[in-house]
């Protein structure tokens, strides 16, 4: 949780001033501020401790973000947000990184749909260009995707391509902290050997790099954007991935990048040699390509119709402020009014990042027959219009066709009694009871799940998931009246360790008018 004394105005370590809150997840917060020794603009990542975090794992959350400083430290260039400084503020770390006014491709792509093929090849050769670099230092940067790249706005900054968050990098020799056998990174962007379990190493990068220039000429990831990232996952380690289509030049490039075998992909700098080639043209200046701006669209054009099943990341509607790239899905609609509802404890959830031990065993299950397994294509349920109250019959043809009765059958009106709408604390109290049940009653949890979810896992590899956590800790619920989704901070805890993310749920309604959990993804 935040620590209310911080906010704007406030000074960390004494020397960096904070202005405004740029945004944040589970384990941070980021804000703007001013560095008052040097007189410049930056940006300072806070790390936020959840309320009730052991002593023990709050000084390794802390440990985890002086090893991101140190390893971020390593890298200088021009196409990498550098970091200054990690300063202790009354025991607490803080990150302190270049500033830089930008949209990240996620963004852009939102806003400004797909991009040319010339201008993903230099943003490309440039992005490729800073992974060598990060490459020769020891650094393997594990999270490359749209969220984590920055497109600089205004001034002499327009157009600056710059990729951030080195928050999961594993540098080599250093002590890992991130806990054991977890799979860490985005699932739709995760090369198929880390999705099934291997040491994620350079090869990694250049896959997520592809599916990165994929999804900005796609305008979807390599294997799509389920809306359920085990589905997802499933299919990043098992499948071949999608063959683009609106890549021209690019295709036999990208289509090396995303080889599933790690061996068969280019190096970083062949990537990086390949995609200048392509931006520069054949008149072109090639080394002028890393350094050239990318000009986008300033304006966006009309908005885009936000109810549209299976739109990525890349191509939904995201907030200003988002710095993910997590493949978005439509909202579902707000629940309709319904009568007599029965509210009991319910709420089951698979998270995102699962135990490689568990992986093994759900994908022993897909070999199943695929129809008892395969998620529905949309995430979106649709939602039936309750039924019209009946009204008093009045025309000549009703009168005439009526059969005769001892009862009237043109004076009495349907009861006007007031429908029932679920409410945020309803749905809150749902989700904070489930939680309660897990661990150590899976059993119980997974009946209370939702079609979506079981259709995915099904029952033994739901209870095998969870026997990986000693605990599960769910943070305050926050929900909205008349609406099925809902999110909160969930914090994972195995061997004294702890992982903590935001998560949406979406709820549905069973036959007896139980809220069953059919959605639980990290945003």
């Amino acid at each position: 949780m935040t620590d209310p004394q911080v906010g704007p105005g406030y000074r960390v370590a004494g020397r960096y001033r904070l202005t405004a809150r740029l945004g944040g997840g589970g384990m941070g917060a980021v804000w703007l501020g001013t560095d008052e020794r040097l007189g410049r603009e930056v940006a300072v990542k806070q790390l936020v401790i959840p309320v009730g975090t052991s002593p023990e794992a709050a000084r390794e959350q802390r440990e985890r973000t002086m090893r991101e400083g140190r390893i971020a430290a390593r890298i200088s260039h021009p196409h990498a947000i550098g970091v200054y400084d990690v300063a202790d503020d009354a025991g607490v770390p803080w990150l302190v990184m270049e500033h830089l006014p930008s949209r990240s491709l996620a963004e852009v792509l939102s806003a400004d749909g797909v991009l040319p093929v010339q201008q993903v090849a230099q943003i490309g050769a440039q992005l490729a260009d800073a992974l060598v670099a990060t490459h020769a230092a020891g650094i393997v940067h594990r999270d490359v995707k749209p969220g984590n790249v920055l497109v600089g706005r205004g001034g002499r900054l327009e157009g600056l391509v710059k990729i951030t968050d080195f928050g999961i990098s594993h540098a080599t020799g250093d002590v890992r902290l991130t806990q054991t056998g977890m799979v860490t990174g985005t699932p739709a962007y995760l090369s198929p050997e880390v999705a099934r379990g291997q040491e994620p190493g350079p090869a990694g990068d250049v896959w997520s790099l592809g599916a990165t220039l994929f999804t900005a000429l796609e305008g979807d990831p390599p294997f799509g954007s389920s809306g359920n990232s085990l589905e997802l996952l499933y299919r990043v380690a098992a499948e071949q991935p999608n063959r683009p289509v609106r890549s021209g030049a690019l295709t036999p490039v990208l289509e090396r990048m995303l080889s599933t075998d790690p061996a068969a992909r280019p190096s970083m700098a062949e990537v990086r040699d390949a995609l200048a080639r392509i931006a520069a043209g054949s008149d072109g200046d090639v080394t002028a390509v890393l350094a050239a701006r990318t000009p986008l669209r300033t304006v966006p054009p009309p908005p885009r119709d936000p109810t549209r099943v299976g739109l990525p990341a890349a191509t939904s509607p995201a907030p200003a402020a988002a710095t993910s790239s997590r493949p978005v899905v439509a909202p579902r609609p707000a629940a309709p009014p319904r009568r007599a509802p029965r509210w009991t404890a319910v709420a089951a959830a698979v998270v995102v990042l699962l135990l490689l031990v568990g992986l093994g065993a759900w994908l022993g299950l897909r070999n199943r027959d695929a129809g008892t397994t395969a998620a529905p294509a949309s995430t979106t349920t649709p939602v039936a219009a309750p039924p019209a109250a009946p009204t008093e019959q009045t025309t000549a043809e009703q009168s005439t066709t009526q059969a005769p009765s001892t009862t009237t059958a043109t004076t009495t009106e349907a009861p006007t009694s007031e429908p029932e709408v679920v409410t945020a604390a309803e749905v809150a109290q749902a989700i904070t009871d489930y939680y309660a049940l897990l661990p150590d009653d899976a059993k119980d949890a997974y009946a209370l799940t939702g079609p979506t979810l079981q259709g995915v896992i099904g029952e033994k590899g739901y209870r095998d998931f969870w026997k990986g956590f000693d605990d599960v800790v769910l943070g305050p619920v926050s929900a909205t009246d008349g609406s099925l989704v809902a999110t909160a901070q969930v914090t994972f805890v195995e061997d004294d360790e702890q992982l903590v993310e935001q998560h949406r749920f979406t709820l549905v309604e069973g036959p007896d008018g139980t809220l069953l959990m059919d959605e639980d993804i990290a945003v």
